[in-house]
């Protein structure tokens, strides 16, 4: 009689050989890197705004931004995105589907005039500000068969232990949720009408989880066959400061160069939560149970197997310390007097000077630097405005197959008013990426992301 075993395993090997969560090292990237959801003008335009500023989404980007109001503002956006995901494994394609909604951004600037009427200062500003960083929030499953390894082929209520070595399938589910946001308060002032300065603190929150289940059916020589099914967690959870300063010259009336530099994101302790645990020999988490079918002839019915020591794997606490990555920015913009701008921006992160726990980088061979470009340009209507923009970003890895791993275009409208503006903004943005369920050592592909986002943004702003 065939028979078939199922296994649950809940286990979890979160950072060691047969880990199929996020390692310290992706970790790092994950909370180095920018999906920088902002208002809705700055949406429009891809976030080309580090030569422009008077918008309080660009504030982070380059300090010296908050100089370039005119009046003090409050606003706040709403934002709402689609994200589809197809996960490629062994030639399979799982198509996966998330909708998520937040208030990305909210924030206020306070423009004063100069307390002394000769002086080349004119005006300085005061702002405050809001805004996500980047959003976790993703669900993927992806299933196929490699043809060739099986991580569990032993069941250890079988006596004769025979090995189940032929894989039938694979099934992965990822889920993950959180976010990465800051508040980011900042001081710049205006020199006669030609040149910004400001300052920047920046105070970062991270929270982050992390669920996923691998399952595998595999089969022996003789035609049984054996479920495994392999659960894994993790929560992070700190917070960091950084610091930011920038510029912005106006050579002439219509030119305006910008530049920025954004320190290390210092996060004096991330404390992670995970069940996390060596292989499980005494069965103490795991629980086996065998079925199969009645069989007529003998009038046989299958044995049950339980693990009555079985229970949930304790919970173990680790903290570990972060510095990000620094980051320079490089901007031009051009001003068409009341009719419009077109604006870029080069940035560049050197994800080699990743630190983790404060040792040597001698593990950041595999990342890079990654530069990108972002692009922008509004047209003016009288009280309407029309926008686009275009961007990409490179790969924090040196081996990443595709170079150009993120791209995108942006697109929005503004409406004008006496004391109001009202801007609304749609992006589509690619990012395709690569996801391990086993070691690197074993030869088997990764699972192929080719995620597309897209997201409606609406703020509304308030001049007073």
């Amino acid at each position: 009689m065939k028979k078939t075993f199922l296994i649950s395993i809940l286990l979890c090997l979160v950072h060691s050989i047969q880990s199929q969560s996020l390692s310290f090292l992706d970790l790092g990237v994950l909370f180095s890197e920018e999906d920088y959801n902002g208002s809705a003008r700055y949406n429009s335009m891809s976030g080309a705004f580090g030569a422009l500023g008077g918008d309080l989404s660009s504030i982070y980007q380059n300090p010296a931004g908050g100089a370039v109001f005119s009046r003090s503002e409050i606003s706040t956006t709403y934002s709402n995105t689609t994200l589809h995901t197809d996960a490629i494994y062994y030639g399979n394609t799982n198509y996966n589907k998330n909708r998520s909604s937040r208030f990305p951004q909210f924030g206020m600037v306070f423009v004063f005039d100069s307390f002394y009427r000769n002086s080349d200062w004119k005006k300085f500003s005061l702002s405050f500000n809001y805004s996500i960083l980047s959003d976790f929030e993703s669900e993927y499953t992806s299933n196929g068969n490699n043809g060739d390894y099986a991580r569990y082929n032993i069941n250890p209520l079988d006596d004769t232990f025979q090995p189940y070595n032929t894989p039938n399938n694979q099934t992965f589910n990822n889920y993950t949720n959180g976010k990465h946001d800051v508040y980011n308060f900042s001081f710049a002032s205006e020199y006669k009408d030609i040149f910004y300065l400001g300052s920047s603190l920046n105070f970062h929150n991270i929270e982050f989880l992390q669920e996923t289940e691998l399952t595998e059916s595999n089969r022996d020589e003789n035609g049984n066959t054996m479920a495994a099914n392999y659960s894994q967690f993790i929560t992070e959870y700190g917070e960091g400061i950084s610091l930011g300063i920038g510029i912005i010259v106006k050579p002439s009336k219509s030119i305006r160069l910008g530049f920025a530099y954004q320190s290390p994101i210092w996060f004096g302790e991330i404390i992670e939560e995970s069940n996390a645990i060596d292989y499980d020999t005494n069965n103490n988490y795991t629980g086996f149970e065998e079925q199969g079918y009645l069989d007529i002839e003998s009038n046989d019915l299958p044995g049950r197997y339980e693990n009555t020591n079985s229970q949930y794997p304790e919970i173990l606490v680790s903290r570990y310390t972060l510095n990000t990555p620094e980051k320079w920015t490089a901007s031009a913009a051009v001003t068409f007097g009341q009719y419009g701008i077109l604006s870029v921006d080069y940035h560049a992160k050197n994800y080699r000077l990743l630190e983790l726990d404060n040792k040597s980088k001698k593990n950041n061979s595999i990342l890079a630097v990654s530069q990108g470009i972002r692009a922008g340009g509004e047209l003016r209507l009288k009280r309407i405005s029309l926008r686009g923009g275009a961007f990409f970003e490179e790969s924090p890895y040196s081996n990443n197959e595709e170079k150009i791993y993120k791209k995108g275009l942006s697109a929005g409208l503004g409406f004008k008013f006496k004391f109001t503006k009202i801007d609304f903004a749609y992006q589509h943005t690619v990012k395709n990426d690569e996801y391990f369920i086993y070691d690197a050592s074993e030869s088997i592909e990764n699972i192929s992301l080719r995620n597309n986002f897209k997201r409606i943004t609406a703020t509304i702003s308030c001049n007073f």
